[in-house]
C-alpha cells in the first residue's frame, strides 16, 4: 500500500533497558539544591533500597546526606540521576552525566517548550544526552512503588509493594490526585513525564509491560507525540491481556479545514483520537474519578462475560436513579424469572415485589442468614453481574452491622455462582477503609460514586468486549504506520481533477465533458438528464452559492444553464474567477447517499470518515471514523454501524442497496490515500449514490487537497 508500518523495537533494546534500569535502580544521584530535599525524603521514606549520593558545590549535606561537589567525585556511576537544576546550568549538567555512563535522568527542571521560546533550550538538552534517556524535562519525577525506587519532587501517595496498576501521565496533579486518593487503589507506578523531550509516555507504557506484576495501566494524555508508537504499545497491552484505560485532555476541533469539506467538521480531532484508542482496544473515560473506579473494577473483578446484570439496592430512589445511570450505560437489567420471583418473596418484606432493580428495603436489617437467602434467590437466574448499590454509614454514625451483613451475604451469594460482583457506594467518600478491604477479601469489589461506580462496571464490560475483538485482529489491523512527508504546499483540486484521481482508482465516477460558456465540448455524447456545476478548486459547497443546477434533459438546457451560471458568479463570486463547468450524466436509480472523508491528522495519519451523505451529512452527523489502513472487515463494521444503514440495507421493505460495491468503493478509496501518502493531504466523496444490489455505486462529487513538495 505504499506504507510501511513502524518497526517500535528498531530503536534498540539498549534504551529499553535502560529506562527499566531508571525505574528499578541500584543506586541514584539527586543533583541541585535544597528544593530537592523533599524527593529526597520521599525516596528514602518510601524505602529506597539503593544508594543514594547528592551533588551540590555550594554545601557539606542536603537532607542528612553529605554531598560531593560534582560529578566526577561520585564514588560509583549511578543508575539513574534526579535533576533540579536552573535552566541555564542543565545542558552541561546532562552532558557531564551522559559522558559518565549514568542510564537516564529525570529532568524536574523547568523552562523549555512548556514556555514560550524554551524550544532551544529543550533541543540543546536532548543534544548534550546523547544515548542517555531522559524523563522530562519539566516533570514531577517516576515512582515505582512495586520495587520501593521512589523519585518524586512531591508527595504522590504512600503504596506498598503489591501493586498493579501503572499510571503514567504527562504531568503530576493527576497523578498526585489518583495516588492520594483514599480509595483502595493498588498503584504500582507512577510516571510523570512533563514535556517528552526524549521519552514518550507509550516509551514507559512499553516498559512497564514487561513487569508481569501489572494488570492494568492508566494513561493521561494532553497530546500524542506519535500514534505508531503508541499503537505498537497498545498491540503488546492487548497481547498480554492487560486493560489500558485513557484521559485525553485538551480536545480540539478539526477547525483549520472546516470550510473545505464536511469532513473536518463531522470528524474532529477528538473523534480521531477515540477513533485511535478504540482501535488500540484503549477504554476512554472523561474524568479521574471514573478513571479511578475503571481500574479498581479491572483489577479486583473477574473478567465478566456480558451484560446481564443483577442489580440489588436498598432504596427506591438508588433503584429509580441507579437504574437510569445503568442502562444509559449499556447494562442489562432482565427481569427475574417466575422461579426466581416466586423464592425471592419468601425473603422479601411483604410490601416489596421481585424485580430489576431489587430494592430490598428493610429487609437489609434481617440478619446475615436472612440476607444470604434473599440473595441466593435473586442470583439464582443466568447473569454475567452482580452489583449492590447502597450507601454505608460513615465512620462514627450509625450502627454499621446490617450493612456489614447484607454486604457479605451478597458477596457469598455471587461467590457461590461463580459471578463477579461489585459494590457502588452511592458517595464518594463515605466508604470507610476497613470496609473496602474486607470486601476485596471476599470478591466484593468496593466502587464509590454512584456514576462513576457504575460507569466503572460499564467500561470494564466494555474493555473485555473491546479485548476479544482484538484477539482477533492481526498485528496490522492494529498497529499504524508512520507517515512522513516533508515540508509542502497544499493544493486544492477541482471536482473534474478530483474525480480524475478516483476515477484512475477504480472508482466510479459519472460519465462527463468540461466546457466554458463559448465552447460546449462534446455535451451529445452525454446521457440526460446532466447536471451542471462550476468548477473551482476553492469552490467546496456548491449549493450554497448556486453553483449547481440538476435536471437538464437536453444540451441545449445544459448550454443555457452553463451561461447563466457564469453571469451569475461573476457578480457573486468574482473572487473564484470560474470560467470552467462540469457537465455531468445523473444517476437515476440510487437508493441512498453516503458520504466518505479521508483527510491527514497531525502524529495520528489518515483518518477515514464513513457518514450518511449528501448537504444534509452535518445536519444528521451519523458518521464513523477509523484509522488506516483499515481491513476490509473493520470498513463494514464501521458502515454498518451507523444508525441509518438499515436504510441501505432493505429496512421495512425498501430495496437493497449494493453494499458489496460500496465496501469495495471505500476500499479503493483508502488504496488510493495510503498509496499517494507522499501527496495526500484530504479528499472527500459527498455524495456517494448506493444504487440498488448488483448494480454499484457512484462518486457523484468530491473534493480533494494533495501537497506538492518544493
Amino acid at each position: 500500500m505504499g506504507v510501511k508500518v513502524l518497526n517500535y523495537y528498531s530503536k534498540g533494546e539498549i534504551r529499553r533497558e535502560r529506562i527499566k534500569r531508571m525505574l528499578a535502580p541500584q543506586s541514584a544521584v539527586f543533583i541541585g539544591g535544597a528544593s530537592m530535599i523533599p524527593a529526597i525524603d520521599n525516596c528514602r521514606a518510601r524505602g529506597f533500597r539503593g544508594s543514594i549520593y547528592v551533588v551540590n558545590p555550594r554545601r557539606s549535606e542536603l537532607a542528612g546526606i553529605p554531598c560531593v561537589p560534582n560529578v566526577a567525585s561520585l564514588p560509583e556511576v549511578p543508575e539513574v540521576a534526579f535533576l533540579a537544576v536552573p535552566r541555564e546550568n542543565i545542558v552541561g549538567v546532562v552532558k557531564e552525566i551522559s559522558e559518565l555512563g549514568v542510564a537516564g535522568a529525570i529532568c524536574n527542571s523547568a523552562g523549555f517548550s512548556e514556555m514560550h521560546g524554551g524550544e532551544k533550550s529543550q533541543r540543546e538538552l536532548v543534544e548534550a544526552a546523547g544515548e542517555m534517556p531522559i524523563i522530562g524535562p519539566n516533570c514531577p519525577g517516576v515512582a515505582n512503588f512495586a520495587d520501593r525506587s521512589v523519585f518524586m519532587m512531591n508527595y504522590f501517595g504512600n503504596h506498598d509493594e503489591n501493586g498493579s496498576v501503572a499510571l503514567i501521565s504527562n504531568g503530576g496533579s493527576y497523578l498526585s490526585d489518583l495516588g492520594c486518593a483514599d480509595r483502595s487503589l493498588p498503584v504500582a507506578y507512577s510516571v510523570g513525564l512533563g514535556n517528552q523531550a526524549m521519552i514518550t509516555v507509550a516509551d514507559i507504557m512499553d516498559v512497564v509491560l514487561d513487569d508481569e506484576r501489572i494488570r492494568a495501566v492508566n494513561l493521561y494524555l494532553e497530546g500524542i507525540a506519535d500514534a505508531a508508537v503508541l499503537s505498537a504499545a497498545g498491540l503488546k497491552a492487548a497481547r498480554r491481556g492487560v486493560p489500558v484505560v485513557v484521559i485525553k485532555g485538551g480536545r480540539t476541533s478539526a477547525g483549520r479545514r472546516a470550510t473545505q469539506s464536511h469532513t473536518a467538521s463531522l470528524a474532529g480531532d477528538d473523534i480521531v483520537t477515540s477513533a485511535l484508542f478504540k482501535r488500540l482496544g484503549f477504554v476512554e473515560v472523561r474524568t479521574p474519578t471514573e478513571a479511578l473506579e475503571t481500574l479498581k473494577m479491572l483489577v479486583y473483578a473477574p473478567r465478566v462475560k456480558g451484560r446481564r446484570t443483577a442489580y440489588a439496592t436498598d432504596a427506591g430512589s438508588y433503584a429509580v436513579i441507579g437504574s437510569d445511570i445503568a442502562e444509559v450505560n449499556g447494562l442489562d437489567l432482565p427481569t427475574p424469572s417466575a422461579q426466581a420471583a416466586a423464592e425471592l418473596e419468601k425473603y422479601l418484606p411483604p410490601f416489596v415485589r421481585p424485580a430489576n432493580p431489587l430494592d430490598i428495603s428493610s429487609g437489609g436489617e434481617a440478619g446475615f442468614d436472612q440476607n444470604l437467602n434473599l440473595y441466593r434467590a435473586y442470583l439464582s437466574d443466568d447473569r454475567d453481574m452482580a452489583l449492590q448499590v447502597m450507601c454505608y454509614p460513615p465512620e462514627g454514625g450509625w450502627d454499621p452491622k446490617s450493612w456489614d451483613d447484607t454486604t457479605r451475604a451478597f458477596a457469598q451469594a455471587a461467590r457461590e455462582r461463580q459471578l463477579p460482583a461489585a459494590f457502588v457506594n452511592t458517595m464518594p467518600e463515605a466508604l470507610p477503609r476497613r470496609v473496602r478491604e474486607r470486601m476485596i477479601a471476599d470478591g466484593l469489589v468496593p466502587l464509590q460514586g454512584m456514576e462513576d461506580g457504575i460507569r466503572a462496571v460499564s467500561n470494564a464490560m466494555r474493555s473485555w468486549e473491546l479485548a476479544d475483538v482484538l484477539s482477533q485482529r492481526t498485528a496490522e489491523e492494529i498497529l499504524l504506520p508512520r507517515y512522513r512527508i516533508g515540508e509542502a504546499e497544499e493544493i486544492a483540486v477541482d471536482e473534474a481533477a478530483a474525480k480524475a484521481e478516483l476515477g484512475a482508482s477504480g472508482i466510479a465516477v459519472p460519465r462527463s465533458v468540461v466546457v466554458t460558456p463559448d465552447q460546449t465540448g462534446r455535451l451529445d455524447e452525454l446521457n440526460f438528464p446532466v447536471a451542471v456545476k462550476a468548477l473551482s478548486a476553492g469552490l467546496a459547497h456548491k449549493s450554497e452559492l448556486g453553483a449547481v443546477v440538476l435536471g437538464l434533459g437536453t444540451p441545449e438546457e445544459a448550454l443555457q444553464a452553463v451561461r447563466a451560471m457564469a453571469e451569475k458568479l461573476k457578480h457573486s463570486a468574482p473572487e473564484l474567477s470560474i470560467r470552467k463547468f462540469l457537465v455531468e450524466e445523473m444517476v437515476k436509480d440510487g437508493l441512498g447517499e453516503l458520504l466518505l472523508g479521508i483527510r491527514r491528522v497531525d502524529s495520528m495519519g489518515l483518518a477515514l470518515t464513513i457518514g450518511m451523505g449528501g448537504t444534509e451529512a452535518e445536519l444528521l452527523r451519523d458518521t464513523a471514523t477509523i484509522l488506516l489502513p483499515a481491513s476490509r472487515a473493520m470498513i463494514a463494521e464501521a458502515l454498518c454501524s451507523l444508525k441509518l444503514f438499515p436504510l441501505l440495507d432493505g429496512w421495512r421493505g425498501r430495496p437493497k442497496g449494493d453494499i458489496e460495491a460500496v465496501v469495495d468503493t471505500i476500499e479503493k478509496f483508502t488504496q488510493f490515500a495510503l498509496s499517494s501518502e507522499e501527496r495526500f493531504v484530504e479528499a472527500e466523496i459527498n455524495p456517494l449514490i448506493v444504487r440498488p444490489r448488483g448494480q454499484g455505486a457512484v462518486a457523484v462529487d468530491a473534493v480533494m487537497r494533495l501537497a506538492r513538495h518544493r
